[in-house]
């Protein structure tokens, strides 16, 4: 089994692709990361117009996707009501007047407004907004007719590697963070 991180459901969290104009130079690059790099084979694909799977390729993990929303959403929230539930302790200690005199409604609503806040953090990571240049770069690739070397790093250190390859070979590279 994969190991996941604890707030994403993925097991790859790092992409980046590189967009060629001809698959040979696609093919080229890519066996190059592959030697030059810690990636394994099943780490760099492939992507070329009309690939049917074209979405697999880009984005291999559906069902970390769905794992991402689920723990995502348990954990920052579990941690929003923490801090709402720290914040009320904080103000009671130093003594704020109308946490004080409503102590049972105050940390029911700051605990539940740091949970909410929590969740919808939880929301933001589920979106994803750090792959939208590298879905949005590759797609435009590919309806141009070009072809897209898509790299699934485990790791950031994995990911430097593979950039410092590409941008060796002249590429134009989009990565997630």
């Amino acid at each position: 089994m994969t190991q996941t991180s604890r707030v994403s459901g993925e097991a790859i969290d790092h992409k980046l692709a590189a967009v060629f104009e001809t698959d040979s130079e696609a093919q080229e690059s890519a066996d190059a990361v592959l030697e030059a790099t810690s990636l394994e084979p099943d780490q760099v694909q492939i992507v070329r117009p009309g690939d049917t799977h074209a979405g697999w390729e880009l984005e291999p993990e559906d069902r970390g996707i769905w794992r991402t929303l689920v723990r995502s959403h348990l954990w920052l929230g579990l941690v929003g009501a923490v801090v709402g539930l720290s914040l009320y302790l904080v103000l009671f200690g130093v003594g704020v007047g109308f946490i004080a005199n409503n102590a049972v409604v105050s940390v029911i609503v700051l605990t539940a407004f740091g949970g909410v806040f929590g969740l919808m953090v939880g929301g933001l990571v589920t979106l994803r907004p750090d792959h939208m240049p590298y879905i949005v770069t590759a797609q435009s690739a590919l309806r141009a007719g070009k072809t897209v070397v898509a790299v699934h790093a485990h790791d950031h250190g994995q990911l430097e590697e593979a950039n410092r390859e590409l941008h060796r070979r002249h590429a134009k590279t989009v990565s997630s963070f």
